[in-house]
Order: C-alpha cells, then sequence, then structure tokens
C-alpha cells in the first residue's frame, strides 16, 4: 500500500538517530518487546496422532507488521546518487580462512553437486511442488546438509565426511556429466524436491510420494523422519513446532504473500498482500522479480518480491521490518515491471546479509541478454557497514555480470572468488569452488594480476580436485 510505505519510510527517518546509539549489536538491533511477542510454552514433539489429526479451523493469531519505536528499520537510500565509492575489503570484516572439502555420494558420471544449475534450469509440475535444480548448502551446529532435486539430499559431518543420505530421487532421469545435462520427465518426479530448511537439527523438506505431496520433518540426529503428512508446496522452518510458507505471486490477483503454520498444519496467522495486482493482458510479460528468503541470527527474513521492506520474523504473528530499500523515483512499480521502460529504473538483486554487513547487488535496467548485449544494462555493486550505518559502492555503474567480478580476497591463506560464488552466514562468508569453477577463476582476465604463488595454488587444487568433489572456503 502506497501510503503506508512512505508512511513507513518518514517514521523510519525521524525516528533514526534520536531511539538508537552507533554500534548496536544484531542482538540489541532487532530485539523485539516481549508483549509483541507469543509466550505459550512450546510443547514437546508428538506426531503420533498424524494419521487422524485433524486442523483446527480458522487462524489463531492477528498479524502485525508494527515498527519497534526503540529499534526502527534502518533505511538504505539507493536513490541518493551521489554514490559513496569504496572499495569491499574482506580484511575489513575477517581474519582467517579454513576449509572443507565435500565428496559427492555418488560416482560423477551418475550425480554431482549442481553449483551453477543445470541446462533447463528450474521446472515446476504444478503450482503446488516447486522443483531446485541447484544444490543447496546449509551449515548447522553439527552438519554440513546438501542438497537438490536431483541427486538427493544428503549429511556430512562438519569436516566434510560423508555420513548418511536423507532422501534421494527416484525417477527417471538421463545425466551428460561432461555437458551438465540433464532430461527429466516432471510428471515422473519422484522423492526429494531439493527445498529444505533447518532448525537446530531439524530438516523440513517436501517429496512427492505416490502422486501425493507431503511434507517431512527429519532428525538428523537420529537420522530418521519423525513427521510426514500431506503438503502443497515448500515451507521454511521457524522452529520446532512451527514454518512459514511464502506464497505471493503477484499476477495472479494475490491475496496473501506469508502464512505461518504449526507444524501439524494448523493456520497461526496469515500476513495479507498489500501491493496492487497489474493488469498486463495477455501475451507475454517480463518474468516476476524474485523475493529474498533467507536466515539471519536464527530468524527467519523476507523481502516479498516488488517490495521495499525487510522483515524478520518475530513471532509466528508478527512481522519486524529490520531494513528498507528506498528506491525513490528510481522504483518501478509493478505494471512498469512487466510491461513498461525500465531503462532509468533501478532492479534490486543480490542481497547477503552476514552480522556486520549487507552486499547488495541491483541494475539499472533488466538484466536481459539483449540488453547486456546492447550495453543497455548497468550492474551496481554495494555494501552496507552496520557499524558506521553507510551505504558504499565498489565503484560507479559497470557493465560486468555478478557471474563476472573479480573478487580479491587479502585474508591469510584464502582464495580469490566470483561474487556471484559468495553465501552469507551471520559470522561467516563461504565460497564453493568446483573443478569447473576453478577453471573459470583461471581463465579469467584477472587471474595474472594475482601473485605467481596464489596462481599456482589455484592451479594445483584444481589439477587435485575430483569431478564430483566441492572444496569450500570458509571465511571467518
Amino acid at each position: 500500500m502506497r501510503i503506508s510505505y512512505f508512511f513507513l519510510i518518514f517514521l523510519a527517518v525521524s525516528s533514526c538517530g534520536r531511539n538508537r546509539r552507533p554500534g548496536l549489536s544484531d542482538s540489541e538491533l532487532f530485539r523485539t518487546d516481549e508483549t509483541l511477542q507469543q509466550t505459550e510454552q512450546e510443547p514437546e514433539l508428538d506426531f503420533s496422532d498424524m494419521e487422524t489429526y485433524v486442523v483446527p479451523a480458522g487462524i489463531k493469531y492477528k498479524e502485525s507488521r508494527a515498527i519497534d519505536p526503540a529499534n526502527p528499520p534502518m533505511v538504505l537510500d539507493i536513490a541518493n546518487r551521489n554514490l559513496n565509492i569504496r572499495m569491499f575489503n574482506l580484511g575489513d570484516y575477517y581474519t582467517k580462512a579454513r576449509y572443507v572439502k565435500l565428496k559427492h555420494p555418488k560416482p560423477a558420471e551418475e550425480g554431482n553437486f549442481l553449483l551453477d544449475g543445470i541446462r533447463g534450469g528450474r521446472i515446476q509440475i504444478d503450482r503446488n511442488v516447486e522443483v531446485s535444480l541447484i544444490t543447496l548448502f546449509i551449515f548447522t551446529d553439527d552438519y554440513i546438509v546438501t542438497g537438490d532435486a536431483c541427486f538427493g539430499l544428503h549429511c556430512y559431518d562438519r569436516e566434510g565426511r560423508f555420513l548418511y543420505t536423507i532422501e534421494s530421487n527416484d525417477f527417471p532421469k538421463t545425466y551428460d556429466a561432461s555437458r551438465t545435462f540433464i532430461e527429466l520427465s516432471a510428471s515422473e518426479l519422484k522423492g526429494f524436491h531439493g527445498k529444505f530448511s533447518i532448525n537446530g537439527n531439524y530438516c523440513l523438506f517436501s517429496v512427492r510420494e505416490d502422486n501425493k505431496n507431503l511434507l517431512c520433518l527429519y532428525d538428523l540426529n537420529q537420522q530418521q523422519r519423525i513427521m510426514t503428512r500431506p503438503f502443497g508446496g515448500s515451507a521454511f522452518i521457524l522452529d520446532n513446532q512451527s514454518m512459514a510458507k511464502y506464497v505471493y505471486e503477484p499476477v495472479r490477483e494475490p491475496e496473501n504473500f506469508l502464512i505461518n503454520l504449526d507444524i501439524k498444519g494448523d493456520t497461526l496467522c496469515i500476513f495479507p498482500n498489500y501491493q496492487p495486482t497489474p493488469e498486463i493482458g495477455g501475451g507475454s510479460y517480463n518474468s516476476p522479480l524474485s523475493p529474498d528468503v533467507y536466515y539471519h541470527a536464527n530468524r527467519l527474513t523476507i523481502r516479498q518480491a516488488f517490495n521495499d521492506t525487510v522483515y524478520r520474523v518475530a513471532s509466528p504473528s508478527r512481522l519486524l521490518p529490520a531494513y528498507i530499500l528506498n528506491f525513490g523515483a528510481y522504483r518501478a512499480d509493478i505494471p512498469t515491471y512487466f510491461r513498461g521502460n525500465l531503462s532509468e529504473k533501478l532492479l534490486p538483486g543480490t542481497w547477503k546479509e552476514s552480522d556486520r554487513y549487507i552486499l547488495f547487488a541491483y541494475t539499472q535496467n533488466r538484466d536481459t541478454h539483449t540488453n547486456r548485449r546492447e550495453g543497455n544494462v548497468k550492474f551496481f555493486y554495494s555494501y552496507y557497514d552496520k557499524r558506521s550505518r553507510q551505504l558504499y559502492h565498489f565503484s560507479k555503474e559497470t557493465a560486468m555480470p555478478e557471474n563476472e567480478v573479480f573478487m580479491q580476497n587479502p585474508v591469510p591463506d584464502a582464495l580469490p572468488f566470483i561474487f556471484s560464488y559468495i553465501d552469507v552466514d551471520d559470522n561467516q562468508l563461504r565460497v564453493c569452488y568446483s573443478k569447473k569453477r576453478l577453471e573459470d577463476i583461471i581463465n579469467h582476465k584477472d587471474f595474472a594480476s594475482l601473485h605467481p604463488e596464489q596462481q599456482n595454488k589455484l592451479k594445483t587444487i584444481q589439477n587435485e580436485l575430483e569431478d564430483n568433489e566441492v572444496l569450500i572456503m570458509i571465511l571467518e
């Protein structure tokens, strides 16, 4: 809702400086008043009645998206085009690097980690089944869990030793490892969909079995499912009692954007969609922007597609505004995005949050092959430093997309990487290298600028890494 959006910005800006002091930690910055959170004691997990369990009717809690007056959201002023130029220096945030090597349980000719996708990209069976063909890597206190829709969900220990397979994918498919090409029939999909989330030692994921879509809660310590029930789509676990389902589809007259449920299926809270539905008519149109959904400090964090507010899920009924991306006159409304001229509009891209900074990439104009070829899209790479509360840009605009941006790495014993390889956790930055990714770095035009010792190190690692292995660099 436009009125609410500008009121949110006004309230955030007018409250900043007056209610907050420099150097707040994340725990202080996003602490909510206890009266705004559910205080009911969580019952112990018991799914013995799932075959007869009847989901209660109605919605349990009323939703709230109110600002915490003591800690209003920070506004990132993207509309200010007087760019503050300062190169992102990893040495400002990390002091050491360590490495973990993972070997896929399948031989390379039968399966692998899919770091950069496969030919064919993302497939969708129906509106209730989303399939992820990119391998996800999630680190817990005790495990590393990896998975994708083609080659299963697997568990490793923190040193990279394979422990066991959580779920496989048993359906007809032809895999050509030399081309990273997979031929499959979506209608025959069986097993793990590829999307999963973890809280503590509980892993939540979806499977397709006997032509039914099921939700599974898995105990990583017990190495077994402890709950299986019918469920359409995928969900993000909030804690061992609740989960969130992102349901916003901008071109389908959406009523809601987020639904929070308990693990058994009781609807705890529904967060309505307040954005207009575009009247785009028939024919082709630009594909929708993607949302940002991730965990930070054990809280699910969400930026709804086409929305400029980043929310924390503070409780099943409470979304806490954490950041506002102010694009001002450069913001593309939904109808303009789908059908209009975007040449002067700024569009959000990669958003990665750590406990000390946020990496944010965005473009002027839509990033398409045609716009790249004709030089009609500009890329901007920025970061927000949480301590100084300043938004910096690596440089002015560039024609270089994320998969070509070469990142030097001054951290001792660390390796350089490509910007698009980054995965950020609360206090870590992780980069996953495959044999192909290392080859791309060696062939990059900036490789020659590296010290000869580092060049030789990269070549040695690339030569020694097996086809079904990945090396993960962890900066701390």
